[in-house]
C-alpha cells in the first residue's frame, strides 16, 4: 500500500475516532459537567509528559489573555454540547454541533471583514433550511428536544468562536503546546463550574472514569492528533470536509448501539446541513487560495 492510501485510511481512522465522542457521553451516567470535566482532566494529564519534555519553553504563553479566553469559551462549548445530548438524539446534537464552519465564515465576514459570496450564503441558507426541517419534526414529536437541539446549536457557535478567536495565537505557538495550553485553561474552568454548581467530583462508579478516559484518549487525543498529523500531507478542505463523516458515522453507531431511530426528517435535515457545509466551505477555501494567489 502506498503512502498516500495510507494517509487517508487513517484520516478515516480519526474521523472514526472523533465520532465515538456522541456514543460515549450518552452512554455515560454523569452529570454533563462532571463528564466534560473528567474528559479535559484525563486529557492534559495524558499530554502533560510530552509537553514538559518538548514544549516547556512554551510556558510563557499561559500568561497570555488569549488563550485563557479561548479555553474559557471550548469549556462552555463542551458543557453546551455535552448536555445537548441528554435531551435531543445524538443524531441531532452532532449533526447541529456540524455547523461550526459555517458560524466561522459568518464570525470572519463580521469581524476580519471577509467576503461573504454566493456560494457561501447558498451554503448558509441550505444549512438553516436543514435546521428548520429537523426542529419544525421534533416540534411535532418531541418538544423537549428542541431544548437540546438549541443547546447543540448554540455550542457549534462556541466552538467557532474560540476556533476565530484563537487564530492569532495559533500563528505564535505551535499546534500541541497551543491545543496543552487551551486544554489546560478548560480544564481549569470545568473544575471552577463543577464547584460552583457544588457536584461531587467523584462516586461516580469505574465504568463512567472509564468512559471518561475513553473520550479523552480516543476522540481528543487520537482523533485531533491525527487530523493534525494529516494536514501535513493533505490539503486543509481535505482535511476539515472529511470531518463530514463524524455526524454520519455517529447516527450509524448511535442507531446500531443504542437502538435510536434514523427519523426520516433527520436524515432530509441532514443532507441540507451537511450539504451546506460542504459547499460553504468548500467555496470559501477556494476563495482563500485565491487571495494567496
Amino acid at each position: 500500500m502506498d503512502f498516500n492510501k495510507k494517509i487517508y485510511l487513517l484520516l478515516g481512522g480519526g474521523v472514526f475516532f472523533l465520532s465515538l465522542s456522541g456514543i460515549l457521553i450518552k452512554i455515560a451516567v454523569a452529570p454533563p459537567l462532571i463528564t466534560a470535566f473528567y474528559r479535559m482532566l484525563f486529557t492534559v494529564i495524558i499530554l502533560t509528559p510530552y509537553f514538559l519534555t518538548k514544549h516547556r519553553h512554551e510556558f510563557r504563553y499561559f500568561l497570555d489573555y488569549r488563550p485563557l479566553l479561548v479555553g474559557f469559551l471550548l469549556a462552555v462549548h463542551f458543557i453546551l454540547w455535552i448536555s445537548s445530548i441528554q435531551y435531543t438524539a445524538v443524531s441531532n446534537s452532532v449533526i447541529f454541533v456540524a455547523l461550526q464552519p459555517l458560524f466561522t465564515i459568518i464570525l470572519e465576514y463580521l469581524f476580519a471583514r471577509e467576503d461573504l459570496k454566493e456560494g457561501a450564503v447558498i451554503g448558509i441558507a441550505m444549512a438553516l433550511i436543514g435546521s428548520l426541517i429537523i426542529s419544525i419534526a421534533d416540534f411535532y414529536q418531541l418538544q423537549g428536544r428542541l431544548f437540546g437541539n438549541f443547546l447543540a446549536l448554540t455550542a457549534a457557535l462556541f466552538a467557532s468562536s474560540y476556533l476565530f478567536i484563537g487564530r492569532g495565537v495559533r500563528k505564535k505557538v505551535a499546534y500541541f503546546p497551543y491545543l496543552y495550553i487551551l486544554y489546560t485553561y478548560a480544564t481549569i474552568f470545568l473544575g471552577i463550574a463543577v464547584f460552583t454548581a457544588k457536584i461531587p467530583f467523584t462516586g461516580y462508579g469505574s465504568k463512567n472514569y472509564l468512559i471518561f478516559l475513553g473520550l479523552a484518549i480516543g476522540p481528543t487525543v487520537i482523533g485531533h492528533s491525527i487530523l493534525n498529523y494529516s494536514v501535513r500531507y493533505l490539503s486543509t478542505s481535505i482535511v476539515s470536509l472529511s470531518i463530514l463523516g463524524e455526524p454520519i458515522l455517529t447516527t450509524l453507531m448511535a442507531w446500531f448501539f443504542l437502538k435510536e431511530k434514523i427519523i426520516l426528517t433527520t436524515v432530509i435535515g441532514g443532507c441540507f446541513i451537511l450539504g451546506g457545509i460542504y459547499l460553504a466551505s468548500v467555496y470559501n477555501y477556494q476563495q482563500q487560495k485565491k487571495k494567496a494567489a
